[in-house]
């Protein structure tokens, strides 16, 4: 989501949260991170929700990122952004390198997708921004990447919902969840999860999930920047409807390592959750999603 997170400043005041904490009841589970990103802007220019601020250079970056996830228990972590090869080979059990495709940074060539996944270089593509560029998922031009990652069982992390307005092509409006229906009626065996869960689409987002079985949601983001109230109201509606088993936990790291632990322990403290519940959405969920095999599910619980 990248600079996107500008746009919730000033929802910082209203965030209040005690994090580094293990709700009582809550064993030590492994944590899977759908949305995790590796980059650095720089720390003089880049402040955070709740202060937080950016480590001084991109090695501290680094090490503060591991620390955090090593920290939580967070045994794989889906990253993307500049530096993911360089924290995939930091530590290639944890980390499970992702392409962007397209953002407002870069866009690339199918055939450079192609390549990638036949090498093996990259496992999905992910975060897939064309609402940053400004399309809809089902826009024409789109479809190239999307026949790709069908081709090669290749899972998609599509943004949609809120985002910066400062990005030129950027507009709410293309990121209805509906927008991926086409795409999903061209492609039925495509994998998809839908990043910050499409959040404020819930009723969109309900349905879509309602008729498309394969797709999923992480709630990154929305996890710790929203006021825990109303991350908790959208997070209660997608449960309530019956989705439990496919919430994946994403944090959405940028530039502050820090909100790691503030996104887990929003998620902890959700009354509403079953301590099974809180399990399937830091793991099960997306293990399940990942296709992970059972020796590599029973080596990351055994941690």
């Amino acid at each position: 989501m990248k600079r996107t997170i500008l746009f919730f400043f000033s929802l910082s005041g209203l965030i209040f949260t005690t994090y580094g904490q293990q709700s009582s009841g809550i064993k030590k589970i492994p944590i899977i991170d759908m949305h995790l990103h590796a980059l650095w802007w720089g720390e003089s220019s880049i402040v955070g929700p709740l202060g937080l601020k950016a480590p001084k250079d991109p090695a501290a970056m680094r090490d503060s990122t591991f620390y955090y996830l090593k920290k939580y228990n967070i045994v794989k972590a889906v990253t993307d952004d500049a530096f993911a090869l360089d924290y995939f080979h930091h530590d290639p059990q944890r980390i499970i390198p992702a392409r962007q495709g397209i953002s407002p940074l870069l866009r690339d060539s199918v055939d450079s997708l192609r390549h990638w996944f036949q090498a093996g270089t990259y496992k999905l593509i992910a975060e897939f921004m064309p609402q940053y560029i400004g399309f809809r998922p089902d826009d024409p031009e789109m479809e190239a990447y999307f026949q790709v990652a069908d081709e090669f069982n290749i899972p998609v992390g599509i943004h949609l919902g809120i985002g910066k307005a400062g990005f030129a092509n950027f507009t709410i409006a293309n990121a209805n969840p509906l927008y991926l229906e086409n795409v999903l009626r061209k492609h039925p065996n495509l994998r998809i999860y839908v990043m910050h869960a499409g959040y404020p689409f819930i009723s969109e987002m309900i349905a879509l999930m309602a008729t498309y079985p394969q797709v999923y949601v992480d709630i990154a983001v929305i996890n710790w920047v929203l006021p825990r109230k109303e991350f908790h109201y959208y997070l209660q509606r997608l449960v309530d409807a019956g989705f439990g088993k496919r919430i994946m936990y994403g944090s959405d790291e940028m530039m502050w390592p820090q909100s790691i632990p503030i996104s887990i322990e929003n998620i902890r403290s959700a009354a509403f959750l079953t301590d099974q519940q809180k399990e399937n959405v830091f793991y099960n969920n997306a293990a399940d999603f990942l296709r992970l095999s059972a020796e590599e599910i029973k080596k990351d619980k055994a941690q």
